[in-house]
């Protein structure tokens, strides 16, 4: 039996999450339930314990703007600090009892009789779904949920160990041990180095080498922070630090000044560490900078002119049971394996997604967008009523803090919302699909002329070659076009009215 729950459902506990339930506070609406899977709040940045792992954006912009911190330790914080700050948010803003964590939604269905969304949900220890409903649903649930391990042949045969770094073996110790690690993106970059000082031997393989601009990190001492304090030196801190990010939306932009600049950090960045012509060309991307996401390293490459340290610019094609054998038949006798490999793009790790969506006329959300790309500024799609996504498809920028774009997204919903739950008589609230073709013919369009849509790998495409996860505009745009937005986009739907008894 479906109970009735709150008038609002939030799937996801991570920053977006949070932030949702915070714009209902602030917005006055206290009626929500944030469901969370992992057993505490923070998202990515409690599931990825692996070591090295710091943010690639400036902390203070990776922050709320509400709730800015001036006591961030480092100019790009780690991620317990990072998990520390959100966890101390949702105690701030009174969301821990709206939580219900451990608790993993498996389906969500519209309902078309009454309006209402049907979750079915497992709590942790529970042997059946229960399930529950909410007039309006929130998906923050995020696009890089589950590790995404590559098939690669015989990885059943290996006697070793080896894990994904999302899935970090802290009781492994690698001390003296002949490491590989599969993948040379932005995990890696991070792993290699803190393993080096450990493994007797490391061997990394990279199919394609990255644009790897040094991070320049470092702690700020007390007299910076207690400046910080001040709201107007963050606040021009926050700006400085704004503007120096448009570089990298400029470098999307394909503005040759940027990509140049970009280079040149890049090939400083590494010609600083490695002298050795052969490793140096090895690391040389073919493509321009920002086709692939630019990564950000202070060590990375200096780990790599290390002794003990191998770069195989090579794929991997199987596992033995103690070596791994890449594409060109080579052998390395290891001890251990390592996936960098990234993540399955908001699915499972057996291939269902986070949560499977049923929306009117029994249309599955996986289908719908699997046919063709159709959104609505990042937060609402056609046949999906009384459902919004905070960072959805084309929601999030790509070269600034995600909390930028999840901050419009969180509060332009929670103005729908505030509109729906004033009028009871409504029964659903939908954007229409002419307009959701407008929008996302025009926004492809953009998207196709950006360095994005490059000849490089990258996990911004889906399957059909449609950039599905950025939008191409700054966030200043963004947040003009929001509150412009034309509410005649979408259709409020009435409730049939009740015919009156007879006495």
């Amino acid at each position: 039996m479906t109970s009735v729950g709150s008038t609002v459902g939030i799937l996801g506990g991570g920053l977006s999450g949070l932030l949702m339930g915070m714009q209902l506070k602030r917005a006055g609406i206290d009626d929500f339930t944030i469901y969370e899977r992992q057993s505490d709040v923070g998202g990515t940045w409690l599931r990825n314990p692996y070591p090295g792992l710091h943010c690639d954006i400036p902390s203070h912009l990776y922050s709320y703007t509400f709730e800015p911190n001036p006591d961030w330790s480092m100019v790009y914080a780690g991620h317990a600090e990072i998990q520390t700050y959100l966890r101390a948010c949702a105690e701030k803003y009174g969301l821990l009892a709206h939580l219900r964590l451990d608790t993993s939604v498996e389906t969500a269905r519209y309902s078309e009789a009454d309006g209402s969304w049907d979750l079915a949900y497992v709590r942790a220890g529970d042997v059946a779904p229960a399930t529950v409903s909410h007039r309006l649903l929130v998906s923050a649930t995020g696009g890089l949920t589950e590790p995404r391990i590559p098939g690669i042949a015989g990885r059943d045969r290996f006697l070793g160990v080896q894990w994904h770094s999302a899935a970090w073996r802290h009781d492994v110790d690698l001390t003296g041990l002949r490491v590989a690690v599969v993948g040379s993106a932005a995990s890696a970059v991070q792993v290699v180095p803190q393993i080096a000082g450990q493994a007797a031997s490391v061997t990394v393989y990279s199919r394609t080498p990255n644009w790897v601009v040094p991070r320049n990190n470092r702690l700020y001492s007390d007299a910076e922070r207690a400046a910080l304090s001040d709201a107007d030196v963050l606040r021009r801190v926050r700006r400085r630090q704004y503007k120096e990010s448009l570089l990298w939306f400029q470098a999307a932009q394909k503005v040759p000044e940027a990509m140049d600049t970009l280079r040149q950090r890049t090939f400083s960045n590494l010609r600083a560490s490695i002298s050795d012509p052969e490793l140096v060309a090895a690391l040389t991307p073919d493509y321009d900078p920002g086709c692939k996401r630019i990564l950000v390293s202070d060590d990375f490459y200096a780990a790599l002119a290390l002794p003990h340290v191998r770069l195989v610019p090579k794929g991997v094609a199987s596992l033995t049971e103690s070596t791994v054998v890449d594409v060109d038949g080579d052998e390395t006798e290891v001890d251990a394996v390592i996936f960098c490999t990234g993540y399955r793009l908001g699915s499972r790790a057996d291939g269902r997604p986070a949560v499977a969506v049923t929306g009117r006329g029994d249309i599955s959300l996986t289908e719908y967008l699997g046919e063709r790309v159709r959104g609505y500024r990042g937060f609402a799609t056609p046949g999906f009523p009384n459902y919004f996504t905070v960072c959805g498809i084309n929601g999030s920028v790509g070269y600034t803090a995600v909390f930028a774009a999840a901050e419009l997204h969180t509060e332009t919903i929670a103005g729908m919302l505030e509109r729906f739950i004033e009028r009871p008589d409504l029964l659903s609230v939908e954007v229409r699909t002419e307009a959701a073709d407008h929008y996302t013919d025009a926004v492809q369009a953009e998207l196709a002329t950006m360095s994005w849509s490059g000849d490089c790998p990258n996990f911004y495409r889906d399957a059909q070659g449609r950039i599905v996860s950025f939008y191409p505009g700054t966030i200043g745009r963004m947040r003009r076009e929001l509150r412009a937005m034309d509410l005649d986009d979408f259709i409020f739907e009435v409730r049939p009215p009740v015919a009156a008894t007879r006495p």
